[in-house]
């Protein structure tokens, strides 16, 4: 991986108030003016390698990742109705998962469609139509997070967190070739889970989900897929019940001297995979 793009994101700013509170960001608007969010951020600058070249030598075990030729039968179109996403697309993810890993099932909790506004990350102060590029380093769940939602999967089943469990990522194209906030990857070994990541709290009016947020380290390798195609989904690890230091982390990034490239557009799926 020699070629490298010089760009930038944010990450939890190092703060005693983490040790005293958890991190939080309420995804609605709280009475009596209770603060929204407690997360304190800082932007950091940096480089950012081409992983093309060796694409095809990445592994979930190895790298925590890996570049998934994955041909869906959705046209561009399709993903605008809903009820084809589900009935085709994320069954199509299960089951390709499924075997491509070797596992014995895979549950699919939540997908997400992203189209960039032509002002992000400039706000317009109103709401965008779609969610937006993700421009902070996170990951998307704790090994906690997980048993309770594959409990919650599967009720009544008290067995179900006993064998490995995987949580999984899968972030595709539904526009290409990427030239406008592709996915940078940090490299999982260059990251200590204990020293660079807090569990954060996103809370929605019904239910919360326990991320974590990450803190800057000059230690951290990050690379992305230049150009990536439609047909080049990445698939990448979040929590491993067998592996609880081994996770990636990620963010979207602007291209610095990019011109007049195509807003990004991509659709992404969190999936529980069972061993």
């Amino acid at each position: 991986m020699s070629a490298s793009v010089r760009s930038y994101t944010h990450f939890l700013r190092r703060d005693p108030l983490y040790d005293e509170e958890k991190p939080y960001s309420l995804r609605f608007t709280p009475p009596d003016r209770f603060p929204r969010a407690n997360i304190q951020l800082d932007r950091h600058d940096l480089d950012i390698f081409d992983v093309r070249p060796k694409k095809d030598e990445l592994s979930l075990e190895r790298n925590g990742c890996f570049v998934w030729n994955f041909k869906s039968l959705m046209q561009y179109d399709d993903f605008d109705n809903e009820e084809k996403v589900k009935e085709i697309f994320l069954l199509e993810v299960a089951d390709g998962l499924r075997q491509r890993l070797g596992a014995r099932q895979v549950q699919i909790f939540e997908h997400t469609v992203r189209k960039r506004h032509s002002e992000f990350p400039v706000s317009t102060g109103e709401p965008y139509d779609y969610n937006q590029p993700t421009s902070i380093a996170h990951v998307d769940t704790t090994i906690q997070w997980c048993h309770a939602m594959a409990q919650q999967l599967n009720p009544g089943d008290t067995r179900i967190t006993q064998g490995r469990i995987q949580c999984v990522n899968v972030w595709k194209p539904l526009r290409g070739p990427v030239r406008d906030w592709p996915l940078a990857l940090c490299d999982p070994g260059t990251l200590r889970c204990d020293v660079d990541l807090e569990p954060c709290d996103l809370v929605y009016p019904d239910y919360v989900v326990e991320n974590r947020q990450v803190y800057h380290s000059p230690q951290f390798r990050w690379f992305y897929l230049s150009d990536q195609r439609t047909e080049e989904a990445w698939v990448f690890l979040q929590t491993d019940t067998a592996r609880r230091d081994w996770t990636v982390a990620h963010t979207a990034f602007p291209i610095l001297d990019a011109r007049n490239e195509a807003p990004r557009e991509s659709i992404e799926v969190r999936a529980l995979v069972y061993y």
